[in-house]
C-alpha cells in the first residue's frame, strides 16, 4: 500500500465531500463529515453511493460489491447483513483514531483551546465490535477494513447538568491523515495483526491486554472473538484464568 497515494485520494475525497454537500449544510458542524468523506474515498461517482438493496441501503457498491462505513455499534449492521450477505461481498470499513487533536470551542463559536489528544486507539479494539456480529464473522462474503486516521475532533462547550456530563458535545470529525489500513478477508488475517506485538508461547487474557494496549475487559472479548475464529485456542488453565496460544 502505498500512504502518498491513499492520503492523496484522502485529500480528494474531502474535497468532494464538502463541494457535494447540500447547502442547508454547508457551515454547520456534522456529526458524520468522517463517514460521508470516506464514502467518497471509496468511490468519488455518486451514482455509487446509498445504493437500494431490498428495504435497505448501503453506503456503496461497485461491481456487485459492498462497502458499509461503521464508526460504531456494529449490532445495527445485523439486518444489512441478513440481506446484504445472501448475494453480495461485504466490506465494513472501520475507521479509529490513531491520533486526534481535538479543538474545543465555546457555546459562541469561540475557540477555547486545540490540543492533542493523548489517547491513540489500537487496532484490536475493533473486537470489541467485531464480538456484536460474532455469527456472521465465518461468512466467506464478509470482509473488513480498518483504517488507523488521524482526526481532527470539533467539540462545544456546555454546561454541566449531571455529574456524568462531559461538559461538551461532539460536533464533528475530520479525516486528515491515513497512518494504516489493515485488511481482513479471512480469520487467518487476524496473525498478522497479532505478530505486530510481543506475545509470549501461551499468554492469560491479562497479559494479551497489557501486550496489545486493551483493557481486560477488551481483551477478554478479543480473547472470546479470536478463539471463535480458531485464531488462538484455550490449551489450560494458570489458577483462574485460562491459557491461550496462537494458532
Amino acid at each position: 500500500m502505498n500512504l502518498e497515494i491513499e492520503n492523496n485520494k484522502l485529500k480528494e475525497a474531502y474535497q468532494k465531500a464538502i463541494l457535494n454537500m447540500p447547502k442547508e449544510t454547508i457551515g454547520v458542524m456534522q456529526e458524520h463529515t468522517l463517514h460521508r468523506v470516506l464514502k467518497f474515498y471509496f468511490s468519488m461517482d455518486l451514482k455509487n453511493q446509498e445504493i437500494p438493496i431490498g428495504k435497505m441501503f448501503a453506503d456503496v457498491v461497485i461491481d456487485n460489491k459492498i462497502i458499509e462505513i461503521q464508526t460504531k455499534a456494529f449490532n445495527t449492521l445485523r439486518k444489512k447483513l441478513d440481506v446484504f450477505l445472501k448475494d453480495y461481498d461485504v466490506t465494513i470499513v472501520y475507521p479509529m483514531a490513531f491520533n486526534k487533536k481535538i479543538h474545543l470551542h465555546s457555546e459562541y463559536g469561540e475557540l477555547i483551546s486545540l490540543k492533542k489528544s493523548p489517547k491513540h486507539t489500537h487496532v484490536l479494539e475493533i473486537m470489541w465490535e467485531l464480538y456484536k456480529i460474532k455469527n456472521y464473522l465465518l461468512n466467506d462474503n464478509l470482509h473488513f477494513k480498518i483504517m488507523m486516521l488521524d482526526i481532527d475532533e470539533y467539540r462545544t462547550a456546555k454546561p454541566k447538568i449531571r455529574v456524568r456530563d462531559k461538559g461538551y458535545i461532539r460536533e464533528n470529525q475530520i479525516p486528515s491523515y491515513i497512518n494504516q489500513i489493515y485488511e481482513i478477508n479471512k480469520p487467518s488475517d487476524f496473525l498478522y495483526i497479532l505478530k505486530l506485538y510481543d506475545l509470549p508461547n501461551q499468554f492469560t487474557s491479562k497479559i494479551f491486554a497489557k501486550k496489545c494496549h486493551l483493557t481486560i475487559k477488551k481483551a477478554t472479548t478479543a480473547l472470546n472473538v479470536l478463539n471463535y475464529l480458531n485464531v488462538v485456542k484455550r490449551v489450560g488453565k494458570e489458577k483462574n484464568s485460562y491459557l491461550y496460544e496462537i494458532v
